[in-house]
């Protein structure tokens, strides 16, 4: 790669889990992980562009994110090398959300991953062919904003399709003044509470003949995960 430009530092931080991206160390040949996002020199890594792409450049380690042995099979784990301006040390960022991004090896196709969809501290990383996950979905929150706000970002689980709420579009204005009003006035409670589970409702002064009705129930029943 030519050219070169450096960019501003930042913390690559999974959706999914909300883990940042780490080296493990200063050899050739270290595994890269997630862990917990603490803002060391191992999670921080400088954007460095190129004619083809960009390369990732850890600040602990002064080395670049690559794939294993220049696999280009799926499952492949990914290690940081000194750069030897290698085709599978070279990544594109593509857009997935506004705010997030897939992280694509020039050389194979496939996109940054984390091995068996793992959320625990110490996950390794992985290159898998895109298939859509939020695991393969990737935030990148520069050094100087993380000292001063932290990582906000949502953590979600494997099978979860809730959306984000930062992809949410926002709520859109009343049209009228009476529709605002509406709007804004607080929300009342129900006069009566629902009946317990379990026990029978009391008898009316006049009871009807029909049998009581089952008591409501408290809330709705979550989604099916997908």
């Amino acid at each position: 790669m030519a050219a070169l430009e450096k960019q501003d530092e930042v913390l690559i931080v999974n959706r999914r889990t909300g883990k940042a991206l780490q080296c493990t160390g200063l050899d050739n040949g270290q595994v890269v992980v997630q862990a917990a996002p603490s803002g060391e020199d191992a999670q921080v890594w400088s954007v460095v562009k190129g004619k083809e792409g960009v390369k990732l450049m850890n600040k602990a380690s002064g080395k670049v994110l690559d794939v294993m042995h220049g696999s280009t099979e799926a499952g492949a784990w990914v290690q940081t090398w000194e750069d030897v301006d290698g085709q599978s040390q070279v990544w594109k960022l593509a857009r997935a959300t506004a705010t997030y991004k897939k992280i694509v090896n020039t050389l194979s196709g496939n996109v940054l991953d984390i091995v068996d969809m793992r959320e625990d501290d110490g996950a390794p990383t992985q290159i898998w062919e895109d298939v859509e996950g939020l695991g393969q979905q990737w935030k990148l929150v520069e050094l100087a904003e993380f000292a001063r706000k932290g990582i906000q970002t949502r953590t979600h689980s494997a099978k979860s399709s809730e959306p984000d709420p930062a992809e949410a579009p926002a709520p859109k204005a009343p049209r009228t003044k009476k529709a605002a009003a509406q709007a804004a006035a607080p929300v009342e409670a129900p006069v009566k509470a629902p009946a317990k589970r379990g026990r029978k409702p009391k008898a009316e002064a006049a009871p009807k003949a029909e049998a009581p009705k089952a008591p409501a129930k408290r809330g709705r029943k979550p989604a099916n995960k997908t």
